[in-house]
């Protein structure tokens, strides 16, 4: 990517479950055949990891800007679309900080997003959301406070879902924010990862021993908006530290099979080294 110039590409909407993985995603992403949205993506941009999703069907943009900045803009209330910077490989104990506005409009997440092989393991870190609260949608397992802020830990069971090794059975680990972070403008936050995954191991939720990326995304399907984004390394790690419950909240559902709605459902493919597209019903 041009140094400290947001590189933006037009291309014409794929046509499908999901999109194709681009063959080449890398800093020369310019390359690529100008179209009418921006084509799914990943690569290095100015000493960060990114990775852009789109099934094609929304009217979407992702940009690159200087250093840890990313912007996404999306409308047309159709699709599934996921992309954010961060770190390849992820790791266990980073703290991420995160500046900008994220302004949704419908259904949308702005979240730390991740994987780990060994077991296979999807998360998220969820900081704001649109107008579907995760928390309904899955199985509540407790608690805890990280950074000063009260956190939902929910699990749910993903049965033959596409994954980043392709078609695999693999469990979805959450921790939600309550309350939420306000979205429709300023926004910013940290993150401590640490906190989070020694929560989660606390009530048996255990990652997996090799992380693959780890990015601050923003989510969005069948909605509009748009967000822009800083990501760095660092910040305070204080706000009280880890407090962890394991008993569930009130509010509690049977993890899916990944047939039904109420939750992400994930159309990725294999091959496809980039986040899964994911789409939930509300």
């Amino acid at each position: 990517m041009v140094s400290l110039t947001s590189l933006l590409i037009t291309v014409t909407a794929a046509i499908g479950t999901f999109a194709a993985p681009p063959s080449n995603a890398t800093e020369g992403l310019g390359l690529l055949q100008a179209r009418a949205g921006t084509p799914s993506a990943t690569g290095t941009s100015n000493g960060f990891y990114y990775s852009w999703w789109t099934d094609g069907a929304a009217d979407a943009t992702y940009t690159n800007g200087a250093a840890g900045q990313y912007s996404i803009q999306w409308s047309g209330n159709a699709g599934n679309l996921v992309g954010g910077k961060g770190w390849n490989p992820g790791n266990n104990n980073r703290v991420i900080s995160y500046t900008g506005t994220y302004t949704p409009n419908g259904n949308s997440y702005l979240a730390i997003y991740g994987w780990t092989r060994s077991p296979l393991i999807e998360y998220y870190v969820v900081e704001s959301y649109g107008s579907y609260n995760p928390s309904s949608a899955a199985s509540a397992k407790g608690t805890v406070t990280c950074n000063g802020a009260s956190y939902t830990i929910l699990q749910t069971t993903r049965v033959n879902q596409p994954s980043i090794d392709g078609t695999q059975t693999f469990q979805q680990f959450w921790s939600v924010r309550n309350p939420k972070k306000n979205p429709g403008g300023a926004i910013s936050g940290t993150v401590d990862v640490g906190c989070h995954f020694q929560a989660w191991a606390a009530v048996g939720m255990n990652l997996g021993t090799q992380h693959n990326y780890q990015i601050v995304a923003t989510e969005g399907y069948q909605s509009s908006g748009s967000s822009t984004i800083t990501v760095s390394e660092g910040g305070s790690s204080g706000g009280g530290g880890s407090s962890t419950s394991s008993t569930p909240p009130a509010q509690s559902s049977t993890p899916s099979t990944g047939g039904t709605a109420a939750h992400w459902g994930q159309c990725g493919g294999q091959g496809w080294s980039g986040p899964t597209g994911k789409h939930f019903t509300p």
